[in-house]
C-alpha cells in the first residue's frame, strides 16, 4: 500500500513538474555554447558556472559565455570533468597528456613525470586544494609542475583503492568476490570489513569526496564511508527518492554541499547524508546531470540540447494551463474561475491544485460573474450565456442576430431590481425574470459597469460617468479634468474606488476627487484585486503590489517573468490564502504572495582593464607610466544569472577625482589624460562594491621632488634678485647721502668761506679806524688780539667742529677786539655750565659767532647807551646742550624799522643748519626771541639746541 501511495505522489510530482519545463530557460551552441553536448557543470568559489563540453570548457558568468579551447592552451577540447577548488582554481580532467588548471583566465597544463604518459582520471578526487588524478590502477599529484606518481597497483588485484590522503585509513582492499570491502590502517593491518555485496561488481564510480569522507555509487545506490568513525552509510535511490535506479549517478562537493545527481533527479545529502532537498528533472528535458547553485537555481546537462536553468523564484511557481491565453481569472460564488481564450471557463481544483474544465466555450469569454441577490452564476462569452443556480447550468437565450453573436450582455450587474447588461453600443436594462431587454440605452466606449453606493458608475473610453434615470451623466472632478479611457472599476472602500484606465495607470476616487497611484503612469492595468489595504494591479507589465501608509498607496513590488510570471502581460489577478493565482496570456502562475527577493547578482568585476591598449592585472595595484594624452578602458562585468539581466545597472567613482556616483548601464568606462597620482576606481551595485588601485608614476619633471626643487630655485632667484635689487637701490642711496654729505661739507666749507672775509673786513675797518684817529696804541693792542684771533681762525677753520673751550676762547677773542672797536661801549659776560667742561664735547665749528657778531653791530651798536652780551652754555643731558646768546639791544623789530639790520650772516646761518642737520652728525635747532617787547630797548636771546650724533 506505501508502495502504491509512493508511486501516486511521485507520479503528481512528476506531473506537477512537467509544467515547469517552459519555465526553464535553455542556453544552446546558439547562445555561445562551443557544443550542446555537455558533460558537467560546476560553480567556483566566486559564483562562475563551468561548463564541460567535448568542444572546450566555458566560463559562464549569467550574460557572457567565456570559451578555453586548444586555442587557449588546453591540450585536448573533449572535457569531461572539472573540480573547482577553494583556491580559485578550476581544475579540468580529459583523456589526454597534460591536465591542469585555470586561473584568472589563464589555461595551466601540466605533464607527467614519464614522458609521454596519457591520462585517463576517470576515478579521481578532490580534497581541499589538491586534485588526485586516479585510473583504475594509478594516482597522480601535481609537484614541481610535473604528476608525480604516488600510488600503482597492478591491474586485477585485491586492491580497490590504493591511496587515501588520510592520517588513520591507509586504502582498501576487495576479496577476490567483490563481496567485502577491507579498509587497511598505516600499518597494513586490518582495521574494518564490510559486506559489499552488490556493490561493486556493478558499473561503479568511487572516490574519496572529502578529507573524511569516500564514496561508491552505481545506478541503485550510494555508499559513504566515514574515515574518521569507520562508519558506513548505505543508501538506495528507491528508500531516499523513490526512485528504482537511474543512470549517470554521481556525487559532487559543490558549493560546500555533497550533492547527488541522475537521468531525472537531483538532491542534496544531510548531514546524515540522507537526500533532504530534491528536485525532479522532466522527462522531456533529457537531462543527465544537476546541481543547485549558491542561492538554489537549478542547473542542468544535456548531452543533446546544451544546458538548463531553473531560477528559485520559479521553483516556488505552480504553473496551470500553460500556453493557454487567459483573459481573466476571479472568484465567482467562493469558485476560482478563469476564463480561457476558445476553450471555455475552468474551475480551480483545491485538491489537485490545478484548473479543471467547467464550462466548455469555442469561442471568446466575454465574463463570469455572480449576482449576489439572484444566487445564479452567468458565464458570458461571445455566443452564449449561461447561469448557474444551485449548481445546475442552465443556458439563458439570446437574440443571436444575423451574425449569430450574443449582442444581450457583455457584462451583468444588478441594480434597482434589474439586470443591466453591456452590449455593442450601450447597456440594456433586463428583467431579472424574463431575462427580456425590457429598455436600451445608447452610449458607445463603454468598457464596464460598477455598482457603487447605490449608484450604477460606467466606466467609457472617454472617463467615468454615472447612469440615472435612463441619461449617461459625466462625473466631473473638482481637482482635474479626467477623460481618459477607463477598462474597469475595482471597490477600494466605503468611500473610494480604484480606477483602471487604458495606457494610464490606476487612480483612487471618491468621486469628487481623483488621484493617481504613484509610478503606474502609462500603465495599461487590466484589471485590480484588494486584499485589506493591499492593491494588486494586474498590468501589461507584471503585476504591480500598493500598501496603504499613512492614507497613501506606496509601490512595493513588481512581479514580473524574472518572478516566475509566464509572461508580463497580465490579465487578472486574486489572492488565495498565502498565494497569488495571476493570469496572463501565456497561462496561470499560482505563486506565494510573500515572495523572497533573493537577488542572484552574486558579483561585479573588473573584467577587463586597459591602460593605452595595454592590459593590466585588475586584481593588484598597477604602477603605470605617464603619457600625454593617455587613455584608460574598463570593462565592467556581473556575476548575475537573474533572468534577463542584459543590462548592468551600477554606480562608479574615480577619486579622487570624483566624489561623487556617477550612474552607469554601459559596461565600458573611458577616462582620459590621467595626470600622475594615485586612483581608486570604485564600482558598487547592490551592497557589492569593487575597487581598483592605480599609481600613474609621473616624469622625472612631474615628480614632488622635482616641483619642490622647482619652488625652491624659483624662491631662491627671486630672493637673489630681490637682495640685487635692494642692493643696487641701497648702493645707490648710500651714494646719494655719500655725495650729498659731501656736497653738504662743500656748502659748509664754502660757507665757512663767505663767513671769514667778512669777519677780516670788519677787524680791519676797526684797526684802519684807530690808525686814522691816531690811537697807536689801540691799534696796536687791537692789532695783537686780531692776530691771535686770525691765528686762531686759519688752525680752526680746518677743522668742522671744535670743542666748546676752543669756541669760548675764540669768542672772547673776537669780543675783546669788538670791545675796543666799539670803545667799551658794551660788556660781555660767558658762561659754562660745569657739566660742559670736558674738552671732548664738541660743536661746529663758527657756529656762534656770526650770531654773537649780530648782536653786537645790530642789537648793541643801534643803541644810545652802553649794552651787555651774555653767551650761555648749559647742558640738557649726556648727548645735548644749549647755547644762549643774549643782548640788551634795540631788538629785531627796531632794527627792521630803521632798515640797518643786516640779514645776511643770519641767511648763511640757516642754510649751514640745514646742511648740518643733513650731514647725519648733527642735530642743531636755532631760535630768537625778544625779551622786552614792550620796551624800546628791547634785547633778544638766541638759542641752539645742539645735538651729536
Amino acid at each position: 500500500m506505501n508502495t502504491i501511495k509512493r508511486h501516486i505522489t511521485l507520479l503528481f510530482i512528476l506531473i506537477w513538474h512537467f509544467s515547469f519545463t517552459q519555465q526553464f530557460t535553455n542556453y544552446t551552441a546558439k547562445d555561445g555554447l562551443p557544443s550542446n553536448h555537455v558533460y558537467k557543470m560546476v560553480q567556483d568559489v566566486k559564483g562562475f558556472i563551468w561548463i564541460a563540453t567535448d568542444k572546450g570548457l566555458v566560463k559562464y558568468n549569467g550574460s557572457d559565455f567565456k570559451k578555453f579551447t586548444t586555442k587557449d592552451g588546453l591540450a585536448n577540447n573533449d572535457v569531461w570533468g572539472i573540480y573547482p577548488t577553494p583556491d580559485g582554481k578550476v581544475w579540468y580532467l580529459s583523456k589526454t597528456s597534460k591536465l591542469g588548471y585555470i586561473e584568472n583566465d589563464s589555461v595551466h597544463a601540466f605533464e607527467s613525470e614519464e614522458k609521454g604518459e596519457i591520462f585517463n582520471p576517470i576515478l579521481s578526487s578532490q580534497i581541499g586544494n589538491d586534485i588526485f588524478l586516479t585510473s583504475t590502477n594509478k594516482t597522480h599529484v601535481l609537484k614541481d609542475e610535473k604528476w608525480r606518481l604516488i600510488q600503482e597497483n597492478k591491474l586485477g588485484s585485491l586492491d580497490a583503492v590504493r591511496y587515501l590522503k588520510h592520517p588513520k585509513v591507509s586504502y582498501f582492499k576487495t576479496t577476490t568476490l567483490l563481496d567485502s570491502l577491507i579498509i587497511q590502517d598505516k600499518n597494513n593491518r586490518t582495521v574494518k570489513k564490510y559486506d559489499f555485496n552488490n556493490v561493486l561488481k556493478k558499473i561503479h564510480i568511487r572516490g574519496q569526496i572529502t578529507d573524511s569522507l569516500f564514496y561508491w555509487v552505481n545506478d541503485k545506490q550510494y555508499n559513504i564511508i566515514n574515515l574518521n568513525t569507520l562508519e558506513l552509510y548505505k543508501r538506495t535511490f528507491k528508500d531516499e527518492i523513490g526512485i528504482e535506479k537511474s543512470k549517470h549517478v554521481r556525487l559532487n562537493l559543490i558549493n560546500n554541499q555533497i550533492q547527488v545527481s541522475g537521468e531525472g533527479f537531483i538532491g542534496v545529502l544531510d548531514e546524515n547524508l540522507h537526500i533532504k532537498k530534491k528536485y525532479f528533472i522532466p522527462n522531456n528535458l533529457k537531462a543527465h546531470f544537476g546541481f543547485f547553485d549558491k542561492i538554489g537555481s537549478i542547473w542542468l546537462a544535456t548531452f543533446t540540447d546544451g544546458i538548463y536553468q531553473l531560477p528559485i523564484e520559479k521553483q516556488n511557481v505552480n504553473y496551470c494551463l500553460v500556453n493557454n491565453s487567459i483573459t481573466n481569472v476571479s472568484y465567482v460564488n467562493n469558485k476560482i474561475i478563469a476564463n480561457v481564450f476558445s476553450k471555455g471557463f475552468y474551475k480551480y481544483d483545491t485538491l489537485k491544485g490545478e484548473f479543471i474544465p467547467y464550462i466548455n466555450e469555442d469561442s471568446y469569454n466575454y465574463n463570469a460573474t455572480f449576482i449576489n441577490e439572484l444566487g445564479t452564476e452567468y458565464y458570458i462569452s461571445k455566443r452564449h450565456l449561461k447561469a448557474v443556480k444551485n449548481n445546475i447550468i442552465k443556458e439563458v437565450k439570446v437574440d443571436s442576430g444575423l451574425y449569430n453573436v450574443n449582442d444581450k450582455a457583455r457584462q451583468l450587474v444588478f441594480f434597482n431590481d434589474y439586470l443591466y447588461g453591456v452590449y455593442s453600443v450601450g447597456i440594456n436594462k433586463i428583467n431579472p425574470n424574463s431575462f427580456n431587454v425590457e429598455a436600451s440605452y445608447a452610449q458607445s466606449g463603454i468598457n464596464h459597469l460598477f455598482v457603487f453606493n447605490n449608484k450604477l458608475l460606467v466606466a467609457t473610453s472617454n472617463g467615468l460617468k454615472f447612469f440615472k434615470d435612463g441619461e449617461f451623466k459625466p462625473i466631473n472632478f473638482s481637482n482635474q479634468e479626467f477623460n481618459k479611457s477607463i477598462l474597469k472599476i475595482t471597490k477600494a472602500s466605503k468611500k473610494e474606488v480604484l480606477i483602471n484606465t487604458d495606457g494610464f495607470g490606476a487612480f483612487i476616487s471618491d468621486l469628487k476627487t481623483i488621484k493617481q497611484l504613484p509610478d503606474s503612469e502609462f500603465l495599461i492595468v487590466n484589471n485590480s484585486y484588494l486584499e485589506n489595504e493591499t492593491i494588486w494591479l494586474a498590468t501589461e507589465s507584471g503585476v504591480l503590489k500598493y500598501e496603504k501608509i499613512n492614507n497613501n498607496y506606496n509601490l512595493k513590488e513588481v512581479i514580473t517573468k524574472s518572478d516566475g510570471l509566464p509572461s508580463n502581460s497580465v490579465s487578472g489577478i486574486i489572492v488565495k490564502g498565502e498565494e497569488l493565482i495571476v493570469s496572463t496570456n501565456n497561462g496561470i502562475a499560482i505563486l506565494p504572495k510573500n515572495k523572497e527577493n533573493n537577488s542572484q547578482l552574486l558579483d561585479i568585476y573588473f573584467e577587463n582593464v586597459r591602460y593605452n591598449n595595454q592590459a593590466i592585472v585588475a586584481s593588484c595595484d598597477a604602477v603605470l607610466d605617464y603619457v600625454k594624452n593617455n587613455s584608460m578602458n574598463v570593462s565592467i562585468s556581473s556575476l548575475d544569472f537573474s533572468e534577463g539581466n542584459s543590462n548592468l545597472l551600477y554606480n562608479y567613482r574615480l577619486e579622487p577625482i570624483q566624489k561623487e556616483w556617477i550612474y552607469s548601464n554601459v559596461k565600458t568606462i573611458n577616462f582620459n589624460d590621467l595626470q600622475p597620482g594615485e586612483y581608486e576606481l570604485e564600482i558598487q551595485s547592490n551592497a557589492i562594491i569593487k575597487s581598483l588601485n592605480f599609481t600613474i608614476k609621473p616624469l622625472w619633471w612631474q615628480t614632488v621632488w622635482f616641483k619642490i626643487a622647482s619652488v625652491l630655485l624659483v624662491v631662491i632667484i627671486i630672493v637673489y634678485m630681490s637682495w640685487l635689487l635692494i642692493r643696487r637701490v641701497q648702493v645707490k642711496k648710500n651714494k646719494k647721502i655719500i655725495e650729498e654729505k659731501r656736497f653738504s661739507e662743500l656748502q659748509l666749507s664754502a660757507l665757512r668761506s663767505q663767513m671769514n672775509p667778512h669777519f677780516v673786513f670788519n677787524s680791519l675797518a676797526a684797526i684802519q679806524y684807530y690808525i686814522n684817529n691816531n690811537q697807536m696804541e689801540a691799534s696796536e693792542a687791537y692789532l695783537v688780539k686780531f692776530s691771535k684771533l686770525i691765528r686762531q681762525f686759519f688752525e680752526w677753520s680746518k677743522e668742522k667742529e671744535i670743542s666748546i673751550e676752543s669756541e669760548i676762547e675764540l669768542l672772547t677773542n673776537y669780543l675783546d677786539i669788538e670791545k675796543l672797536r666799539f670803545k667799551d661801549k658794551f660788556e660781555y659776560t660767558i658762561n659754562l655750565d660745569e657739566n660742559l667742561k670736558n674738552k671732548t664735547i664738541m660743536l661746529p665749528t663758527m657756529l656762534l659767532q656770526p650770531i654773537v657778531e649780530n648782536a653786537i653791530n645790530h642789537g648793541i651798536f643801534n643803541k644810545m647807551e652802553n649794552g651787555n652780551v651774555t653767551i650761555n652754555f648749559k647742558a640738557l643731558n649726556s648727548k645735548q646742550f644749549k647755547v644762549e646768546v643774549i643782548d640788551d639791544g634795540v631788538g629785531f623789530i627796531n632794527t627792521k624799522k630803521r632798515g640797518k639790520r643786516k640779514v645776511k650772516s643770519s641767511n648763511v646761518l640757516v642754510d649751514r643748519l640745514k646742511y648740518l642737520n643733513q650731514s647725519g652728525y648733527w642735530e642743531i635747532s636755532y631760535s630768537e626771541k625778544e625779551l622786552h617787547p614792550n620796551l624800546n630797548d628791547k634785547g633778544n636771546r638766541s638759542t641752539f639746541i645742539i645735538k651729536q650724533l
